[in-house]
């Protein structure tokens, strides 16, 4: 399959795929589209007359998210809907709603109407005359995420003539109060309206009958978690500017802006008050943000008090690492990971370009490292905690922060001293998360669409020159063109298994290293003189070329904005950056001044306490061939930039990235149904499809 020209010519084919591909918004089949759903005990949702061929124009186009966690635009011309209003008593109102004025739906596991048949039940069972019967029935009511939201139902049984109903119920009802709101799951479906307001009710077991890329579907209610208006914000589009990173150790006037995110993890986005130690691993998804930890265990609310000043102690929550060893947990300790994700849609990867945290309590200077990863798993930036009572910690950066991981300072064990390694983290803000493409390991492979679809199947197959077919939504293919296609996430990736890349690793001989190229491409090399990629032998890398440069399987470790103000260079080590007049290379290795400038990160110590130990290797030379993982820096020749997202790039599963058209002039010449051929002029490299990771598309005018 030539690409060439099709990269190279936007509107190739186009009139051949224009009956197929309309952007998604497909008036031609609006005569196929109908909405029709049972109806339920509380009448569900009850659709209008079919629309005629006529009234088309008034089509409204939303996207819907599957449980599967593909997101998809369809065209829905069903002009109103009606549904039923159903308040925590059981009782209903039905009510008539323009689709039109509606934002988002948000749908409960099933349809209330079930739940509350079940609950009255169960309430019946109370006064069963066997015995086995009633106290099955108070040990399910007294379940939260069984009657959480029923409990107007159960009070107004308060007066119930059966002494016994009532004492259960009494009994019932004290069990809910104790157990932890955030436990009750969300009992209704929920509507959020463009004008603001919300509603609670039941949609009934929804059966949808839709249009997707022309053709007819049909969705059943547990297939959809979400249905919203699509976006109007652009998707975020790198251009080529330099990633510059700061990072802070007081909020200043960055932080908790009006125009960010703050949670407190008092209250769930939906209001409910949070309560110790419930889970809140996904709690936080409708605001973008998740919680999670590399043990087994989970994030919960701790009820750790915080000390923001000496006068200023906040009551309330915060959460910390519950750690799961057998049938107890223990609190406080351990790796806490926060990743972000567009508002409501889980599985739609984003990043933050501005994050803060306050953390207690650290009774050692440098006992905890906040680390800041982008999209393609680099390390941005690593905040060191300071001697305060309560340490904020907080990242600024041009490039999308991904993912945020906690832990104990890794490098603080190689000298003899105390690790402190509880902590808690409250008070987390962040600016609006916006979409990326994430090189975390999907759980199957997905494409993202231009218009922001994302499309998770389990194989996918080239259809012809210039498409794939892939079946995202049920049975049935859908054909895709490329010109269509942001990018292709074909899972495989050699990082799904691997440890952590902070935890210390023995002294170790590697041969090769990673260079970054000045347009993004990053490449293993062999180093010396001159330097050469494993994938292109016979092409000499000029050093004119590299950006920076690290030892393969360590992390890449990103200078601050101001370093390059001070020279030319910057060495950044895990917990310093050494800025020399020049750095030296040869054949064997590269060395630097040794009365180069050192830049500590700002540590505040109180007390009679003074941590005087620097952990950073005392070097001022790297050998190649006697590198280890500890002992090694990233060096940067120049500032490092963000990739021209119109370039396009193969993202390879050892972690290589080949941007297309850059300054290494690499090619895409083909793709095949096991491999893909790229070039840099005359030198050919076949790559074999199951070590390929992504592939972005460049953009089309």
């Amino acid at each position: 399959m030539d690409l060439s020209a099709i990269l190279m010519c936007p509107n190739g084919n186009k009139k051949t795929r224009e009956k197929t591909i309309t952007n998604l918004t497909l008036f031609d089949y609006a005569n196929l589209i109908r909405l029709r759903v049972a109806t339920l005990f509380l009448l569900g949702l009850v659709i209008t007359q079919a629309v005629p061929k006529q009234a088309t124009l008034n089509a409204e186009e939303f996207k819907i998210s599957l449980q599967s966690g593909t997101v998809i635009t369809v065209d829905v011309k069903t002009p109103t809907l009606k549904w039923t209003r159903v308040s925590d008593s059981g009782e209903s109102r039905e009510e008539t709603l323009k689709i039109a004025e509606l934002n988002r739906i948000m749908l409960s596991d099933s349809p209330v109407g079930q739940k509350v048949d079940i609950i009255r039940q169960l309430i019946t069972d109370l006064a069963d005359p066997r015995f086995q019967k009633r106290e099955a029935a108070e040990e399910k009511l007294s379940e939260a995420e069984t009657a959480g939201q029923f409990m107007e139902m159960l009070q107004s049984n308060l007066d119930h003539p059966d002494f016994e109903v009532r004492y259960r119920i009494n009994r019932i009802l004290k069990r809910l109060e104790d157990q932890d709101s955030t436990q009750r799951e969300n009992q209704f479906d929920r509507l959020f309206f463009k004008n603001g307001t919300t509603a609670e009710g039941d949609l009934g077991n929804l059966d949808l009958e839709l249009s997707f890329r022309g053709r007819p579907l049909t969705l059943k209610r547990e297939q959809i978690a979400m249905i919203s208006t699509p976006p109007n914000k652009p998707r975020l589009v790198a251009s080529d500017k330099k990633t510059e990173v700061e990072i802070f150790h007081k909020p200043l006037n960055i932080f908790y802006r009006v125009d960010q995110t703050r949670i407190d993890f008092e209250k769930s986005p939906s209001g409910e008050e949070l309560r110790r130690p419930a889970d809140v691993s996904q709690t936080f998804v409708p605001v973008g943000l998740k919680l999670g930890t590399e043990q087994k265990g989970y994030i919960g609310i701790s009820g750790y008090g915080f000390k923001f000043g000496p006068e200023k102690r906040a009551s309330g929550n915060s959460i910390c690492v519950y750690e799961t060893v057998g049938t107890y947990s223990k609190r406080f300790k351990g790796i806490m990971e926060i990743s972000f994700c567009m508002p409501n849609q889980e599985s739609v990867a984003a990043g933050v370009m501005e994050f803060g945290m306050q953390m207690a309590r650290v009774n050692h200077s440098r006992d905890f490292i906040v680390e800041a990863y982008n999209a393609d798993n680099q390390i941005l930036a690593s905040v060191e905690s300071s001697d305060e009572p309560c340490v904020f910690s907080g990242i600024k950066s041009t490039q999308p922060i991904a993912k945020i991981r906690i832990l104990s300072n890794p490098y603080l064990f190689r000298i003899d001293r105390a690790i402190d390694e509880d902590y808690a983290v409250d008070s987390i803000c962040f600016s609006p998360p916006v979409p990326i493409d994430s090189l975390s390991p999907q759980d199957q492979p997905s494409v993202t669409l231009n218009n922001g679809d994302l499309l998770k199947t389990d194989n996918i197959k080239l259809s012809d020159a210039d498409a794939i077919s892939i079946n995202p939504v049920g049975e049935q293919n859908y054909k895709i063109g490329f010109d269509e296609i942001r990018s292709i996430n074909f899972n495989h990736s050699s990082q799904k298994d691997r440890k952590s890349l902070t935890r210390l690793r023995p002294k170790q001989v590697l041969k090769t290293w990673t260079a970054m190229i000045s347009d993004g491409s990053i490449l293993f090399i062999k180093p010396g003189t001159p330097m050469t990629s494993t994938l292109f032998p016979k092409v000499q890398l000029e050093l004119e070329t590299f950006t920076g440069m690290w030892l393969t399987g360590n992390p890449s470790r990103f200078p601050m904005k101001s370093d390059f103000e001070k020279g030319k260079n910057v060495i950044v080590f895990p917990t310093c950056r050494i800025i020399p007049e020049l750095i030296s290379f040869a054949e064997s290795g590269f060395l630097w001044n040794d009365r180069a400038e050192k830049i500590m990160q700002d540590l505040v110590i109180e007390g009679d306490e003074k941590d005087q130990d620097d952990p950073t290797p005392n070097i001022d030379q790297v050998t190649y061939e006697t590198a280890s993982a500890e002992s090694s820096p990233t060096i940067w020749l120049k500032p490092p930039r963000s990739i021209n997202a119109s370039q396009g790039r193969i993202i390879l599963a050892d972690g290589q990235q080949l941007v297309l058209n850059g300054d290494l002039k690499i090619q895409l010449v083909n793709i095949q149904q096991d491999k893909i051929t790229i070039s840099i002029g005359k030198e050919i490299a076949t790559i074999p499809l199951d070590q390929i990771q992504i592939i972005e598309f460049p953009e089309r005018p």
